[in-house]
């Protein structure tokens, strides 16, 4: 995602957050970075927490360059503005992605500056300190849960790095995670992912893709919808 800090101005104003997610062409990226293997999402959930997911978030926010420059007359800045990407300069697809955002940000008159830091650097300055304007990265999940996707923005979460705070989104969340209903936690959760999109806390843009290679002579090898790999089902097939 392209994340914004949202207690940065002019990043405090919906409306300018608006109009760059209205100034990024997401399909455009996935082409690029990715070869088109990549899945927009919109929100933050990966697209493989099926239960969870809203693919339609997706399409709020198709490239529209003159709602975008609207959006910004709106907010006070008919000229755009200079913004600032930070990027572990580690990570070559992030890295990319900011490049793409740069040319697609310059057509409606932000000005973007890309700043490559090492990766300890993003992780005191950017994740910790809260000590920038916007970043490209990707944030995983240490489990299998909505909750670890969403909770992380509730405004007084010690991980919400982009200071988002909505009075409906902490509602939504903390009902969820008091909840014991299945069926009610689920909408609870969807309602705060309607949440982060409307209020465009982030440009959520895509779900990378992850490719694996395996020789034939393998057996046992299963995917799970993580990173994770089970290596005691591994064999050589005789």
């Amino acid at each position: 995602a392209l994340y914004l800090n949202n207690a940065v101005k002019p990043l405090d104003d919906v409306r300018v957050r608006q109009a760059i997610y209205y100034a990024v062409n997401v399909q455009e990226i996935i082409d690029f970075v990715c070869d088109g293997a990549g899945v927009a999402t919109g929100t933050s959930m990966y697209p493989a927490y099926t239960k969870y997911f809203l693919p339609e978030l997706a399409e709020t926010y198709t490239q529209d360059l003159e709602k975008s420059k609207a959006l910004l007359a709106e907010a006070g800045y008919p000229d755009g503005f200079d913004m600032t990407i930070t990027v572990p300069s580690n990570y070559d697809q992030h890295v990319e992605t900011a490049e793409v955002l740069y040319e697609q940000l310059r057509q409606v008159g932000i000005n973007v500056t890309i700043q490559p830091v090492e990766w300890e650097t993003w992780v005191s300055d950017v994740y910790r300190g809260r000590d920038y304007m916007s970043t490209v990265c990707g944030i995983a999940a240490s489990d299998m849960t909505a909750r670890e996707m969403l909770a992380r923005y509730v405004s007084d979460n010690k991980k919400d790095f982009i200071n988002f705070s909505d009075p409906d989104y902490d509602a939504a969340v903390n009902a969820a995670m008091a909840s014991l209903d299945d069926a009610e936690q689920t909408e609870l959760y969807k309602q705060a992912e309607r949440i982060l999109n409307e209020q465009a806390a982030s440009i959520w843009l895509q779900d990378l893709c992850d490719l694996t290679v395996t020789v034939p002579e393998l057996s046992g090898v299963t995917f799970y919808r993580t990173y994770v790999l089970d290596m005691s089902t591994i064999h050589f097939s005789a």
